[in-house]
């Protein structure tokens, strides 16, 4: 039953990603209906089931993703796409068999909170994580529309972002003891509420970029990238933050590493032989920037319109979480911007060869 449970909660969240995606196509044939519908499910099953499963679920992720996306939105299967699943899976999985287990891995009190949680290691990942973040902002900003390095960069920061598991472990631990056992002292502390909060951020902070790539990217693509940078953020911070490996046999900490290492290996493996999806008009765009920077020009403000706006997501879904505009006003408000300012330029013409006339 448990397995079953595993299987379902992952294909529909997998499901939920590829209804992101069928937004869009379902967008540029005119359905807007049709495409805000399959937006607000599809986030609503990512946002809901995601922070749900652990490292060793999301393995099945991929294959899922790989068996269904070729029937579901017509995108081929490529011999790489189908290599680099396989080998997120097989990593995945093997993580499990060398993961060390103990009887009280999820035995938190707030001493053992303080113990694992306030040490320099974990303020270092903290710091080194920020600055994965800010490098792939700056990587989009440098990446041609379209490209597969801006893919990579949109899914990695969503499944790194979503990956970073321990902050909902630890925090589901404390609520289960205060609403089953009624031990709720420990949130009378400031720790358990930071630990809260880095989970709630985590958990919705990356699905602005989860939803940005699967508009932009095939989901045979993205998905992969997403769950392979989700896996490998996820046994990361096991390993640092929770130190769920300390005190295990080397060969058991090496085989560990070593799927890390291999599941990374397979996410190049992915990204160097992707083809880039970059409309004629993206890149007519790209070049007038580079045009403009020679001149010496000023950039336009459109230069980080891919970049996910948190700002707008968030206030978005405070003002009218059930209107479908509130879900998807956040993601097309450039697009929208620069439809309205040629229609208006367009009128403005019409009216002048009029007044001509």
């Amino acid at each position: 039953m448990g397995v079953a449970l595993v299987v379902f909660g992952l294909t529909m969240g997998t499901c939920g990603m590829q209804m992101i995606r069928m937004s869009e196509l379902k967008k540029k044939e005119q359905k807007l209906g049709e495409s805000r519908k399959l937006f607000i499910l599809g986030m609503a099953m990512n946002i809901l089931l995601g922070p749900l499963f652990d490292v060793a679920d999301y393995a099945f992720a991929a294959v899922i993703n790989a068996v269904i996306a070729p029937f579901t939105l017509g995108e081929k299967l490529t011999n790489r796409r189908l290599i680099a699943s396989a080998i997120i899976f097989i990593t995945a999985t093997a993580s499990m068999l060398f993961k060390n287990h103990n009887e009280d891995e999820e035995v938190w009190t707030l001493e053992r909170a303080e113990t694992v949680l306030l040490r320099w290691s974990v303020l270092v990942y903290c710091l080194v994580f920020a600055l994965w973040f800010c490098v792939n902002v700056w990587l989009r900003r440098r990446s041609a529309k379209g490209s597969v390095l801006r893919g990579f960069s949109l899914g990695a920061t969503a499944g790194s972002m979503a990956g970073n598991m321990w902050c909902t472990r630890v925090a589901a631990v404390f609520a289960a003891d205060c609403a089953s056992a009624h031990v709720c002292s420990p949130w009378g502390h400031w720790l358990p509420w930071i630990v809260l909060t880095g989970a709630v951020f985590f958990a919705v902070v990356n699905a602005p970029y989860m939803a940005k790539g699967m508009q932009k990217y095939e989901a045979l693509y993205m998905v992969t990238v997403f769950q392979g940078s989700n896996i490998v953020s996820n046994s990361l911070s096991a390993l640092i933050i929770l130190q769920e490996m300390d005190g295990a046999p080397w060969w058991k900490l090496l085989g560990y590493i070593g799927c890390i290492v291999v599941m990374i290996g397979a996410l190049w493996f992915l990204v160097s032989g992707e083809e880039a999806v970059c409309p004629s008009n993206e890149l007519d765009d790209d070049l007038r920037r580079m045009l403009s920077m020679e001149e010496g020009s000023e950039l336009e403000d459109s230069e980080s319109e891919d970049e996910p706006d948190l700002m707008d997501f968030v206030r978005a879904m405070s003002l009218d979480q059930f209107s479908p505009l509130s879900f998807s006003s956040w993601l097309s408000n450039a697009e929208d911007s620069h439809d309205g300012e040629g229609s208006q330029n367009g009128e403005e013409q019409q009216q002048e060869e009029s007044d001509n006339d």
